[in-house]
């Protein structure tokens, strides 16, 4: 059998895995991937063995289990202090771009905002205009029909 790329649904039902799970293993960069037209493409390697790939069983962690395996040293304050400073530390550049990103908006909306009232007060000149000018016209219609 050849090796070659398939599409994230053709591989899923192939394999037997979820769609998302293959989404996460792109992200992580654990499967060999191309994003080509829009849609991600999984390469299909003849798996030895088996003529399906069989999933692999994960850990999956207890509540119960793992609280009761903690020593009390993992929960003291020096602990929660580093793992507070570490989430700060992996927080700031998503704050910053945050931040850029509000200011860019701001600035856009500020922009905008001025462009229709600069739209606003020119449409008021011309409503103005065109009273003066009805007035005119109404005004010379009258003069008219007393003449004629």
């Amino acid at each position: 059998m050849t090796a070659s790329w398939l599409p994230l649904t053709d591989y899923s039902m192939k394999y037997k895995v979820s769609v998302s799970t293959l989404r996460r293993r792109i992200k992580a960069e654990d499967i060999k991937f191309r994003f080509e037209d829009g849609k991600y493409l999984i390469f299909d390697e003849a798996p030895t063995g088996s003529p399906h790939h069989q999933p692999q069983r994960v850990h999956r962690p207890s509540l119960t289990r793992d609280e009761a395996q903690r020593t009390p040293g993992e929960t003291d304050r020096s602990g929660i202090q580093a793992r507070l400073s570490k989430a700060e530390l992996t927080d700031e550049p998503v704050l910053l771009a945050a931040n850029k990103l509000l200011n860019e908006l701001k600035r856009a909306y500020s922009q905008i905002l001025q462009e229709k009232e600069e739209q606003i007060l020119q449409l008021k000149e011309e409503v103005a205009d065109l009273k003066t000018l009805v007035r005119v016209l109404e005004s010379e219609n009258g003069r008219l029909k007393q003449v004629y």
